[in-house]
C-alpha cells in the first residue's frame, strides 16, 4: 500500500484566459448579427409574404414579432454551437441567460437605422455572452445559477427601464 495522497487542489473557477474570452465575445457578436440579420430577412421575405398577403392587418402587424422569435431561436443555436466549439463551461446556461436577458432588444431598436441597430445588437450580444460565460465558470452549479439568474434580472430591469 502506498501512503501517497493526491495533493492537487481544484480551484472554485474553471480557467478561462483572455484569448478564450475574446473568442467567446466574438461568438456572441456573431450570434447577435445572425439574430438581427435573420429577423430582417424573415420579416421581409417570409412572414410579411405569408401574413400580409390576403389577411387582415392584425396578423400583418405581428409579422415582426414572429420573425424576431424565430431569429432569436436560430441565433441562440448558432451561439450555442460556437460556445460548444470553444469548449466553454456550461454553454447552454450561458446562451439561455444571454438570450433571455436580451429578449426584446431588437423590438426597442426596430425604429432605429439599420446600422445603429446592428452595431448595438452585436455589442449587446457580445457583452452578454462574455459576461455570462465569465460567470458560468463557477464550479458549484447552484452558486453559478443563482448569480446568473440575479444578473439576468438586473439586465432585464435595466433594459426595461
Amino acid at each position: 500500500m502506498s501512503d501517497t495522497y493526491d495533493t492537487t487542489t481544484q480551484t472554485s473557477l474553471v480557467a478561462m484566459n483572455t484569448k478564450k474570452l475574446i473568442y467567446v465575445i466574438i461568438a456572441g457578436v456573431v450570434a447577435g448579427i445572425v439574430t438581427w440579420g435573420l429577423t430582417a430577412l424573415l420579416e421581409t421575405y417570409v412572414y410579411k409574404a405569408i401574413l400580409c398577403g390576403h389577411t387582415t392587418a392584425g396578423q400583418c402587424a405581428s409579422s415582426y414579432q414572429y420573425a424576431l422569435t424565430t431569429a432569436t431561436i436560430i441565433g441562440a443555436a448558432v451561439g450555442l454551437l460556437g460556445l460548444v466549439r470553444l469548449h466553454v463551461f456550461r454553454p447552454l446556461l450561458v446562451i439561455i441567460a444571454s438570450f433571455i436577458s436580451l429578449w426584446g432588444v431588437l423590438t426597442m431598436l426596430h425604429p432605429a437605422a439599420w446600422y445603429v441597430a446592428l452595431l448595438i445588437t452585436a455589442g449587446l450580444y457580445g457583452f452578454a455572452v462574455g459576461l455570462f460565460a465569465w460567470l458560468a465558470r463557477i464550479r458549484t452549479f447552484y452558486i453559478a445559477a443563482i448569480i446568473i439568474i440575479a444578473m439576468v434580472v438586473v439586465l432585464r430591469l435595466i433594459l426595461n427601464s
